[in-house]
This record gives C-alpha cells, structure tokens and sequence, in this order.
C-alpha cells in the first residue's frame, strides 16, 4: 500500500495532509520535526500513524473548544471501527493554548489528548505525550488493544492529568511499559479503570459506564506521581485483572479502590449504598511485586480497598521508606462480610477499618 510521508517542509495545518491521507486509506509516516495540528486527526478503520524519531505533533493554540475536539480520536464512535495503530514521536496537547471551560459541569473542550470509543483492535505505542490538559488518553468500549511503552511529561501540570484512562465495556487488553519522565507526573492516576464514573463532568463527557474485564498492566513507573492504578467500581464489575511490577513514589495511593469516595463529585449515595454490603465488585484481581513509597505527607494508604471483593489478592508489597511515616500502609473498610487473610492471619471484616503499618505485605486476599 502507497505510504504517505508528511515532512517538516509542510506548511501550515498538518492535520489536513494526515487526514486525506487517512481517508484515501494510506499509511501516514511522520518524519523529524515540528507539526502544527488545527483539528482533530481522525482515525478510520485499519489506519496507520508512526512518527519517527524527532517528530513533534503539537495542537495548535485553539485548536480544542468543543466537547468532541481532541488531537487525535477514532472516526466512527457509532458504528465502531477496527485495526487502528499509532506509535512514536511526541504528541503535544498544548495545555496552556487550549484551556477547558471554567466549571466542573461546564459544556467544552474536555481537555483530552486522545479519545477512543468504540474500537476492536488498537495498538498505541513506543510515544511521548505531554502537556494535557485533563487525560491524556482516554478509552471506552475498546476491545483486543495494546497500549504500551508510553511516557507522560508535562511543561505545566493540570488536576485530573491521568494518563490512561480506561471507561466501562474495555475488555481483553495490555497495558505495559508506562512511565512519569519527571517528578509529578501524573498529577492524577498513571492508570485508572473506572467502570463507574460521573459522566456528567467535563473530563469524562463521552464515556461510558460498564464492566471492565480481562486485562493486564505491568512495569508503571513514575516518582510522585498521585496513584499508579486505580479500580473505581461501583455498580459495574471489574474482574481478571492482573497487576504487576510496579515500582516508584506517589503522593495519594498506589492501589485506590475506593469507589469514588475520595471524588469532588461521588458517584453514589453513601447513605444509600447499591448492595446491602457495599459498593462495586472486584472479582480475581491479583496485584504483585509492588515497590513503593510516599513522596509527601498525605493520609492516604497505600493500598487503599473499599470496594466489594470476590477474590483480590495482595503478593509482595514492599513499602520504602517515605515522607509519610505515619500513613497506614494498608486500610480496609466499608466491606462488612468480607474474609481478610494479612500473611495467614485471617479475620471476617466488620464495621470498623482494619489498618496496618507493616512495611512489607508477604500475601493479602480479600474473598467472601
């Protein structure tokens, strides 16, 4: 198939040569240099992007104002498309040019990177991307994907800067090789699976609320960054998750499984929870080989569970020394019912939290 090559002598908006090229269905190949983006790249069915070693694929200043605008998205979110790939170069979300509306509920640009919805088949990789401003890379209803080996920088970090976002109906995925290149990043988390979520808030407009099942993350690195990974589950599942290798600082948890509760916007009533024993269902997650610390003085744990569990497992925590001594290390609450066993010793979770200190956490399961 005929590859297009977009070069550095192009002249003003890029996205226009990489969109006719995308849809006349031709590889696009992006040499060194430094490329102006005015609109939103979207990507059809079977399309190819790989930049080269140089490239720099920046938006423009107002290139994002409305609540669809991103620097690259898949094109047909309805219908759904399939065998999408883009990998290298640096992509550049312009943070500072292109600001979301004031508000959490306000209608506008969300302030995403890249935004997938609807896809089977997506390989994202061996790419820098910095200076977003919310998420840099969002997905729901993704199918069969790979995301991997992918860093996150910022010139000026934002709140709610996660770095892979995953929303309900993902399923069968990898994600691996994910890194902070500098201290505080992410400001948010470096990977979050919210299978519930508040969709009404601008960050999250155009996502979806389901399951989430079959998936593999391993090797995050990041130093303060504010959690590697999160489970947010509230009405919807989150099951066959494996975790592993893990290793840095953060400032909030490592592992946050608290149904939102830590949120400026909840996604449930907390007097009015929607199971008789609690909220969300983890069902056979395994987290292992995490090596960690707090890079500040904050309350929260490090393994912080507090959400309904069918089978969760905890095997080789280690816990360095850090800046918040006196911050538990884990803390399990608002799971009455649920058989705790810490390293043999095994108890049946009750109304008050269980806390420990303990540096290293040999094995952890949360079961029925």
């Amino acid at each position: 198939m005929d590859v297009f090559t977009l070069s550095a002598t192009a002249n003003g908006d890029a996205a226009a040569a990489i969109q006719e090229a995308l849809d006349a269905g031709r590889p696009v190949v992006i040499t060194a240099g430094t490329y102006r983006i005015e609109r939103t790249i979207l990507l059809p069915s079977g399309a190819r992007i790989e930049a080269l070693d140089g490239a720099v694929i920046r938006l423009a200043d107002g290139a994002c104002r409305e609540r669809d605008d991103y620097l690259l998205k898949n094109a047909n979110p309805a219908e759904g498309d399939a065998d999408i790939e883009v990998s290298g170069g640096v992509w550049d979300g312009n943070n500072r040019g292109n600001p979301r509306p004031d508000g959490l509920f306000a209608d506008g640009y969300t302030g995403t990177m890249f935004h997938f919805e609807n896809v089977d088949g997506l390989r994202v990789a061996n790419l820098v991307m910095q200076n977003a401003e919310a998420y840099h890379l969002r997905a729901t209803a993704v199918r069969n994907f790979t995301i991997e080996s992918i860093a996150f920088a910022s010139e000026c970090v934002r709140h709610n800067n996660d770095g892979i976002h995953l929303g309900g109906e993902c399923s069968d995925g990898v994600i691996r090789d994910i890194v902070g290149l500098h201290a505080g990043v992410t400001a948010d988390d470096l990977v979050a699976l919210n299978a519930d979520d508040a969709l009404d808030r601008n960050e999250v407009r155009g996502m979806r609320s389901g399951p989430i099942r079959r998936l593999r993350i391993e090797h995050l690195r990041a130093e303060g960054c504010h959690c590697f990974v999160r489970l947010l589950s509230v009405y919807s599942p989150i099951e066959d998750v494996e975790i592993c290798d893990v290793e840095g600082t953060c400032t909030g948890s490592a592992i946050n499984c608290d149904a939102a509760r830590g949120c400026r916007v909840p996604v449930f009533d907390e007097a009015d929870p929607p199971f008789a024993n609690g909220v969300g269902l983890l069902k056979n997650v395994t987290v292992r080989r995490i090596r960690v610390a707090k890079s500040v003085a904050d309350a929260s744990p490090l393994l912080r569970l507090e959400t309904r569990c069918s089978v969760f497992v905890v095997e080789q925590f280690t816990r360095e020394h850090d800046e918040s001594p006196d911050t538990p290390t884990v803390r399990i609450q608002h799971v009455p019912g649920t058989r705790v066993t810490v390293d043999g010793e095994s108890f049946v979770a009750g109304d008050d939290s269980f806390v420990s200190h303990a540096g290293t956490v040999g094995r952890l399961t949360l079961e029925p």
